[in-house]
């Protein structure tokens, strides 16, 4: 049925948002100890809180080798022993209970018009502020020509320098082709002005507009998980850090100058884009740009942790043949008597004892007609009748004429 279909689909993919939150959670709090075990330079918490803003993001990811998710496979398959099925597979002939399905089609429903508005305010913002940007008056020759350095010395291609209203800080919009916008009092201030770009034209090297939609979405798609919004303030934070560290690096303000700087901004909150000055984290910057001199570029040692970390956190399970894991077989005598009470049907020799020969060709009739059976199930009855399919009932035996009878079956791979 439709609905069945339907609110099974919804239930598989909500499901599959609930693991994605656990394991995000769990790289979090390893992101959350690593910064807080020593002082880590801005740039690299930077990257750490954008993997794991990155595992919310990615609902699939390729198996590999080592990481977090690898790792628990490799434990759950060598350390978890045979799950022994004691019931039958349900094949009612009752009516479809649609109920559940109808729950769950419902929150699928929920989720999605949630998700689909956060998503459409945050597309709707990025196109208001790129309008805005394009309507607003390019910046003085001399401004430009300032620009033109800086962005040498970033190693970026020059952006295009607009001045902005009175009532938005510097920022960055633009994917492919960015524009800086400054508001008309920085213009007033050289020094301040090189500052700020130097700010924002890290932003540009740093490619943070990309990383920003990685985080708008992670942030629709588990709306719901407080922890996605913890991580992305850790991840704001930490990016306008690394941010200004170069700035501070780069240029010639000192660091007083450069912390007036970011207190004038604020003053100006930056409504749309990447804003020079994050109030709510104004006092963290203030006291990281006050603090000793941190780097701003990340060595190769730290590159080399950093793949290494993005392993560890983004790479899925691989399958259990990779851990050289063995098939155990699930047919036991109590689940031999369960299927002769539950199908006395498939006892074809009619000697009373269900063999696994003729349990798995029970089980291949129902595979033929699973979509016609799970049909007239309710979801308990489907997984159940699912985890039953699954099962190796018919892996290779040890020694031959081990599937007559279910005391001497066994498997290996």
């Amino acid at each position: 049925m439709m609905l069945v279909a339907l609110g099974g689909a919804a239930k598989a993919w909500l499901g599959a948002l609930a693991m994605i939150a656990a394991q995000g959670t769990l790289v979090a709090l390893i992101a959350l100890a690593l910064t807080r075990a020593g002082r880590l330079r801005p740039s690299w918490q930077a990257a750490l809180w954008l993997v794991v803003i990155a595992k919310f993001a990615l609902p699939w990811t390729p198996a590999l080798p080592w990481s977090l998710a690898d790792l628990i496979a490799l434990v759950t398959s060598h350390g978890g022993g045979s799950t022994v099925a004691s019931t039958a597979p349900p094949v009612p002939a009752i009516a479809p209970h649609a109920g559940a399905a109808l729950g769950w089609l419902a929150l699928g429903i929920v989720w999605l018009a949630i998700a689909s508005t956060i998503l459409a305010r945050a597309a709707i913002a990025y196109r208001r502020a790129a309008r805005a940007a394009g309507a607003a008056t390019p910046a003085p020759a001399d401004a430009r020509a300032l620009v033109a350095e800086l962005a040498a010395r970033a190693s970026v291609r020059t952006p295009a320098l607009v001045v902005g209203d009175g009532v938005s800080g510097p920022h960055v919009i633009g994917l492919w082709r960015p524009t800086i916008v400054v508001p008309a009092a920085l213009l007033e201030s050289p020094a301040l002005l090189r500052a700020a770009l130097l700010h924002e034209l890290a932003h540009v090297r740093r490619h943070d507009g990309l990383a920003r939609v990685v985080q708008v979405w992670a942030s629709a798609l588990l709306f719901f998980w407080p922890v996605v919004r913890f991580v992305a303030r850790k991840l704001d934070l930490a990016r306008e850090s690394a941010c200004d560290a170069w700035a501070l690096e780069a240029g010639e303000l000192a660091p007083p100058a450069y912390a007036r700087l970011l207190v004038r901004m604020a003053e100006l909150r930056g409504a749309v884009g990447i804003a020079l000055a994050a109030p709510h984290a104004l006092d963290a910057r203030i006291a990281a740009v006050l603090g000793p001199p941190a780097r701003a570029s990340l060595g190769r040692a730290h590159r080399l942790a950093l793949v290494a970390w993005g392993v560890l956190a983004l790479g899925g399970a691989r399958a259990a043949s990779a851990h050289g894991a063995h098939p155990s077989c699930k047919y036991t005598p109590e689940l031999a008597q369960a299927l002769l009470a539950s199908h006395p049907e498939a006892d074809l020799d009619g000697d009373g004892v269900l063999s696994r020969d003729e349990a798995c060709e029970l089980q291949a009739e129902l595979r033929r007609h699973v979509d016609e059976v799970s049909s007239h199930l309710d979801q308990a009855d489907q997984a159940e009748l699912v985890s039953f399919l699954a099962d190796p009932l018919c892996c290779n035996s040890e020694r031959a004429g081990a599937n007559s009878a279910p005391e001497t079956a066994s498997c290996r791979k």
